[in-house]
């Protein structure tokens, strides 16, 4: 997988929340952060597209944008206007710090989203092969969402594929794996899962599934970690259960 990350640092949290759901049914690694400082710590020299709402308390205007901007070459930043009223030198002002591009707080989701795969398709050319084709960070473990295959054993070249899983599990484990090392909540896999059938079942429906999944994944099935209270993660650091 390409590590690569969407950050959202907007201060309206409701906002926040929807535009994470939508990017990650994208299978883009995204995290929600409170204010720049927080991206600046969480962002160092890590590749990544940042949309920053500008009049948050630690970004005011475009000059402290433009002081961020030339300390973080890694990052294309994509500004925000929030319930600040807008015109055109603000926006111009925005750009020629050094943001990407600007938008306003009201943007429909779907252009957005156009926004951010069209700045993808520039800073990763091979973005569409990445959203595809998803490997572990050790590279031991493959997905291949087009042609729904799973292959093990790549790291000791000794590759191996499991084809016992049903499509709700391959479903589970393709966004578990997508989103490595993230906690992963049962709400959210049910609504990606199941989505408009999902207030028809209980979270107890994903569990019986997980279980089953890391049968079926035999030695690799204990990086399936419950996180007691939240969801699940995909962790080849650790394996069983833990508390939150």
């Amino acid at each position: 997988m390409i590590d690569f990350v969407l950050w959202i640092v907007i201060s309206d949290k409701k906002l926040a929340d929807g535009w994470y759901r939508a990017f990650s049914r994208e299978y883009l690694k995204v995290q929600c952060l409170g204010t720049i400082a927080d991206l600046a710590r969480t962002a160092v020299e890590m590749k990544g597209l940042a949309l920053v709402e500008i009049g948050l308390p630690d970004l005011p205007d475009a000059d402290a944008l433009k002081t961020f901007v030339a300390g973080h070459s890694n990052l294309s930043v994509i500004a925000m206007a929030g319930t600040t009223k807008v015109n055109n030198a603000m926006i111009t002002a925005a750009l020629e710090a050094g943001a990407d591009d600007f938008v306003l707080g009201n943007i429909d989701e779907r252009v957005l989203l156009s926004k951010i795969k069209a700045h993808l398709r520039r800073i990763l050319p091979n973005l569409a092969c990445a959203r595809t084709l998803v490997t572990s960070r050790n590279g031991d473990i493959e997905i291949d969402r087009t042609r729904r295959v799973i292959r093990t054993g790549l790291k000791n070249k000794k590759p191996n594929s499991i084809e016992s899983l049903t499509p709700k599990e391959f479903d589970i484990f393709s966004i578990l794996l997508s989103n490595e090392e993230q906690v992963v909540s049962r709400n959210f896999l049910m609504e990606e899962i199941w989505k408009e059938k999902s207030g028809q079942f209980n979270c107890e429906t994903i569990d019986k599934h997980v279980e089953t999944l890391r049968r079926k994944l035999g030695p690799y099935g204990k990086h399936i970690r419950t996180v007691y209270g939240t969801g699940y993660i995909f962790n080849f650091n650790g394996g069983g259960s833990s508390k939150a």
